[in-house]
């Protein structure tokens, strides 16, 4: 079958593969055996089940370019794959071009800027007359929020590649069957002049240097496929290479076409959506138009790549069982399974916690009163109040009042601690002398003599006002027939000394002076044994 390329702006090479023959009922193989994409592996993932071949007539021959399934019924292509008769193009399903499951298309969308001798703006969009196999699961666009940006070139990000088209560029019987290669992107183009060489690609494209894999013709309008947290989309369509395909392979960037692509899909199933009214089956279900209600916890209608159905979302999105106690509930194989029971104990010694079905865990606080000790015996008792725990009224004191200890609180010991100061410390004094310590006592240490040389006088010492002297009695003995007597020792009257006495006459004054003196020295002892002066 003869095969020819369509030659753009510079002759940069359109990857359409058209022959001189057109299809005659069910499509056929382009060829029975050949290995499209240069360099690549034959391509039978059940994921790439939404890459299609595009079978269709062209200026009186046939083309076959490349596309993907972006809903049930969408087709995403380039736009130079998008010029042929409405009614002549074939959707063929499977890995090889003679597959016999194919769709017929009944609408398309070309942008209405799309400029095939410059190669601007290639893209469009293929409506089909009836939904795609149930096995083929759709790879949605990549919308704008995920652009690819140049941190995908700088990280390197892996991007598959898949197509129907040639891989010799000299043997154009080498197509028909699905391939792929994963590579990274080197430009990516945005501004309104494109890239300069050796890439010169125009705005709106994402390439790569087609080393060691890459595009040829055939491959057009095949999607460059990107994960993005956990979800495959498309983030671009096969445009153009270069001659020969080498050098470089460019790419439509699809995300700078997101809302064209959402006006096309419309209400169909897997469009977005605001209400029912923007659906054709009248039901909006998760922001998405759905085949019908789709209820059930472990369910929804926008689960990547199945917008639009109602299918069992993956294992471990989460879900709610209406109880708040059951934790954070997960979808397992279609049932929504309680998660870990929440711990409501509270870190609070003044509150306590329990779970509430309709809110989860709810904290009371204890009684007024209680106690929240942090078991230092130094910090005194806390208590509870209102919830909060407060501070103990009263610490330990552990001041004895001896200058003579140190005093100190030990958590630790549970106790209050007295430890003796060094003997010798200075513990006080006064007018007496001086008082130091001794064995953790304050011991006083007179140096200050009282003594006024008056035998009639009791002499002694007040640490406050010093000396003091008070008088004796009177008729005190205070020597060898002597007496006191206003405070002065003098000789007790009508005395005469005899051996070792002293002796008075009788009668007369000499008898009171005796009576006097005994009295004095019955009284002065009495004093002396009561240590009173």
């Amino acid at each position: 079958m003869a095969c020819r390329w369509f030659v753009g702006r510079g002759g940069l090479l359109l990857l359409i593969l058209a022959s001189s023959c057109g299809p005659e009922g069910p499509p056929v193989a382009i060829s029975s055996h050949g290995w499209p994409i240069i360099n690549g592996q034959f391509d039978n993932r059940q994921d790439h089940r939404a890459v299609v071949a595009l079978y269709f007539e062209e200026g009186g021959g046939a083309g076959m370019c490349t596309g993907t399934m972006i809903t049930r019924r969408v087709v995403l292509t380039a736009g130079h794959c998008a010029q042929g008769a409405l009614d002549s193009y074939y959707v063929i399903f499977g890995s090889s071009v003679s597959s016999s499951t194919y769709r017929l298309v009944n609408d398309r969308w070309v942008h209405p800027q799309y400029d095939g001798q410059n190669i601007r703006n290639d893209i469009a969009l293929l409506r089909l007359s009836s939904d795609a196999p149930s096995d083929v699961v759709p790879i949605p666009h990549l919308p704008h929020s995920l652009a690819i940006t140049q941190a995908d070139v700088s990280n390197q990000t892996p991007l598959d590649f898949v197509g129907f088209g040639m891989t010799d560029p000299n043997d154009d019987n080498s197509s028909g069957t699905k391939m792929m290669f994963t590579d990274h992107l080197n430009w990516v183009c945005t501004n309104s002049y494109g890239c300069n060489w050796p890439n010169p690609a125009t705005s709106k494209d994402i390439c790569q240097d087609q080393s060691p894999s890459g595009l040829c013709s055939g491959d057009s309008g095949g999607p460059a496929i990107v994960q993005r947290g956990g979800a495959y989309y498309v983030a671009g369509v096969a445009s153009y290479v270069g001659q020969n395909c080498d050098h470089f392979g460019c790419n439509t960037k699809v995300d700078e076409y997101e809302q064209d692509i959402n006006d096309f899909i419309g209400g169909v199933l897997g469009a977005h959506c605001q209400g029912a009214g923007d659906c054709d089956s009248g039901y909006c279900v998760d922001g998405v138009c759905c085949e019908g209600t789709c209820t059930g916890n472990c369910k929804a209608c926008n689960v990547p790549g199945q917008e639009g159905y109602c299918v069992v979302v993956p294992d471990g999105t989460e879900c709610d069982d209406g109880n708040q106690c059951n934790g954070v509930d997960t979808c397992q194989q279609g049932v929504c399974t309680r998660g870990q029971v929440p711990d409501c104990t509270s870190d609070n010694p003044c509150q306590t916690g329990s779970c509430d079905p309709a809110t989860g865990c709810v904290y009371q606080p204890v009684a007024d009163g209680t106690s929240c000790s942090n078991g230092r015996f130094c910090d005194g008792q806390e208590t509870c109040r209102d919830g909060v725990c407060r501070p103990a009224a009263q610490v330990p004191d552990c001041n004895d009042n001896n200058p003579c200890t140190e005093d100190s609180c030990s958590s630790a010991a549970g106790a209050c601690l007295h430890q003796p100061v060094a003997d010798g410390t200075s513990c006080g004094g006064g007018l007496c002398g001086v008082q130091v310590c001794q064995g953790g006592s304050c011991i006083s240490q007179e140096t200050n003599n009282c003594d006024d040389q008056n035998p009639c006088t009791k002499d002694w010492c007040n640490p406050d006002t010093g000396c003091e002297h008070s008088g004796l009695p009177e008729g005190y003995a205070c020597g060898e027939c002597m007496m006191c007597l206003q405070q002065q020792c003098v000789e007790a009257p009508d005395c005469r000394v005899t051996t070792g006495s002293c002796g008075c006459s009788a009668g007369g004054s000499a008898g009171r002076g005796i009576l006097l003196l005994v009295l004095g020295v019955v009284l002065g002892a009495l004093r002396r044994k009561h240590g009173k002066p």
